[in-house]
């Protein structure tokens, strides 16, 4: 199962003779990437961070690491019950303490380490393996398939996390380990800074009056968008300050079940009728799908203490796949801070997606 999205739209907002639009993505960094090579994804996103992760539903194994020399590793695997050992075509690999820290959660089995010693031991051990399974003797053609996973793909995931944060033929690399030394690996990429001067606004008085006004002004859109504003819909609806001739009002379109999604409209305080529909760019194009714009906002949130807008869209009900997004309002527009993906809906840890934007200073999920 796959997360998916059908957006579509522009992006340039103009009010009152002035643009507002959302802001350019900041430059000077790496464009974001997420392949998916057979059994195995990797995400890594514009600060070099990357994330590998298996697509099947059982046995999960997660391998996170930070760009740069002193960047961070982890080696997750999630079981269905407690194990010392897995087994790589049948030969056992240890899980024992103190390389491996174990934790038990309702029912799941944790096992996790963050010494890159032991996971390159793990690698090199993987690198020619076929399958990775729970017991000696699983992963054949038998009953016992659902106990192992395969490694198709996995050295692929690899190599090139290993070339994106320039590690090739380093010490510290994972897959073409060599003998170049860890303070040769590239530093974090430092591109354009995001420095919002922002200044929390007067609250409105007229909350009802904007939402209402909008709808009115909206509703050829509304209707060619299949936004119900049912009577639930619009007492979910609110509006927040933006400036102090601005406002954002977000129309709620209605409850699924287990998230709403709303169109948000930015609009001067004072007239409704001139609010525009609001639109903000993705990092990366969404699989399955020709957009790169969000239109429509799922669980959105707008803090204007901070500025902050939130979207969170699960793909299904346990959350195991979706997108989330947070922008931050500099007095002008809106400007990606964060954005996690996953694509495919296989049974990860819920919200678990992986970074694909992130700005330094701010929360990555």
């Amino acid at each position: 199962m796959r997360f998916t999205t059908t957006l579509s739209g522009v992006i340039l907002v103009l009010l009152s003779g002035s643009a507002f639009s959302a802001g350019e993505m900041p430059s000077g960094y790496p464009t974001p990437v997420q392949k998916v090579f057979r059994h195995w994804q990797i995400t890594c996103n514009n600060l070099n961070d990357c994330d590998i992760r298996n697509n099947d539903p059982y046995l999960r194994v997660t391998l996170k690491r930070e760009a740069g020399a002193q960047g961070k590793i982890s080696l997750d695997f999630d079981l269905a019950d407690k194990r010392q050992a897995l087994y790589l075509d049948g030969v056992r690999f240890p899980l024992t303490q103190p390389a491996w820290q174990t934790d038990e959660e309702e029912g799941a089995f944790y096992v996790h380490t963050d010494q890159l010693d032991v996971i390159q031991q793990f690698v090199l051990a993987a690198k020619n393996a076929k399958r990775l399974s729970l017991a000696e003797h699983s992963g054949g053609q038998g009953n016992n398939q659902e106990e192992s996973i395969s490694l198709n793909g996995l050295n692929a995931a690899l190599l090139l996390a290993d070339e994106r944060q320039g590690r090739l033929n380093n010490l510290s690399a994972l897959l073409q380990v060599g003998n170049g030394e860890v303070a040769q690996v590239p530093p974090v990429p430092m591109g354009q800074e995001i420095t919002p001067a922002y200044t929390q606004p007067p609250p409105l008085a007229n909350e009802k009056t904007l939402i209402n006004g909008v709808i009115s002004a909206k509703k050829a859109l509304l209707e060619e968008e299949d936004c119900g504003l049912s009577k639930e819909a619009r007492q979910l609806s609110e509006a927040e300050p933006l400036t102090n001739e601005l406002a954002l009002v977000m129309l709620n379109c209605g409850m699924g079940a287990y998230q709403s999604s709303s169109m948000l409209f930015v609009t001067p305080r004072n007239n409704p009728q001139a609010a525009q529909l609001l639109e903000l760019p993705r990092p990366i194009r969404p699989a399955d799908s020709r957009e790169e714009k969000i239109r429509w906002f799922t669980e959105a949130d707008y803090d204007p203490e901070s500025g902050m807008l939130y979207h969170s869209a699960k793909g299904r009900g346990i959350a195991d796949c979706g997108e989330s997004a947070q922008w931050v309002f500099d007095g002008k527009t809106f400007q990606l801070v964060a954005y996690n993906y996953q694509p495919e809906c296989n049974g990860g840890q819920p919200g678990d997606w992986p970074s694909v934007w992130a700005m330094p200073g701010y929360p990555t999920e």
